[in-house]
């Protein structure tokens, strides 16, 4: 049987990158716009993969349509044209208007520091200074600093929050094809697995995951997220999400 190594080694390529939400990211040069194109593929990133690629396609010819990088796109307000406050669906249960919302936060942070990394690894420092005894993830961290009408943004703290992660594993792996490894302050030892749904059916069946006492796989939370990564941290010392390319591909290329 092959090992996760080699699965890993299979599929994070190039060739990933065609059919991934991640493309969209490698189209720009300048790191301010690499990150906010990345955070606006994640946050679209559920349902079918046809229809995550189009939407995501559709908000990047905005750009181009405007003659524009995403970066000044959104600090000119340009979603504004796009995104009125509507209730009619942009994606699925998304709709104009949580897409303006959403923009709107966007802008806020940009304006504030410049980028989304400066924001984010001051909101880190922050959290980690005056955190409790109870442990502080940045997913969360992240999710905090957006408003709660902010209905692309998960916000529950027993959330795998499977977007969001995705999102910080572009952001921080590094020497990957796919992963951009552009925030060098996080380690991705720290980082936790996405819980696509690919991934939880194939951890379950290479019994990574226990099945719960009914015999059923686990519910996709923060708690199996958490114990996923530490059993792929075995089999990736140091790098544990990237057992994520072994699990989707494999269950994607199942499908």
């Amino acid at each position: 049987m092959i090992s996760l190594v080699e699965l890993a080694d299979k599929y994070e390529n190039s060739d990933f990158l065609e059919k991934d939400p991640s493309k969209f990211m490698h189209r720009y040069k300048k790191k301010i716009n690499q990150e906010i194109v990345a955070f606006i593929s994640a946050n679209l990133a559920f349902g079918r993969r046809e229809q995550i690629l189009s939407h995501i396609e559709q908000i990047c010819a905005y750009f181009e349509k405007d003659n524009l990088e995403p970066f000044d796109w959104i600090i000119e307000g340009k979603f504004y044209d796009y995104f009125p406050q509507s209730k009619k669906s942009f994606y699925r249960m998304y709709s104009f208007e949580d897409m303006r919302i959403f923009f709107k936060s966007l802008q806020k942070i940009l304006i504030e520091k410049g980028s989304l990394e400066s924001f984010f690894k001051e909101k880190w420092e922050l959290a980690l200074k005056y955190k409790s005894s109870e442990k502080v993830y940045l997913h969360q961290v992240i999710a905090e600093n957006f408003p709660e009408k902010c209905a692309l943004i998960c916000y529950g703290k027993t959330s795998a929050a499977k977007k969001l992660n995705m999102f910080l594993r572009w952001m921080v792996r590094d020497n990957s094809p796919v992963d951009l490894g552009l925030w060098k302050w996080y380690k991705k030892c720290d980082l936790i697995i996405p819980l696509d749904t690919h991934v939880m059916q194939q951890a379950t069946e290479l019994a990574l995951l226990e099945k719960t006492p009914s015999g059923k796989a686990k519910s996709a939370s923060l708690k199996t997220a958490l114990e996923l990564t530490e059993k792929l941290s075995e089999y990736f010392p140091g790098d544990p999400v990237r057992g994520d390319y072994a699990l989707f591909g494999l269950g994607v290329n199942k499908s």
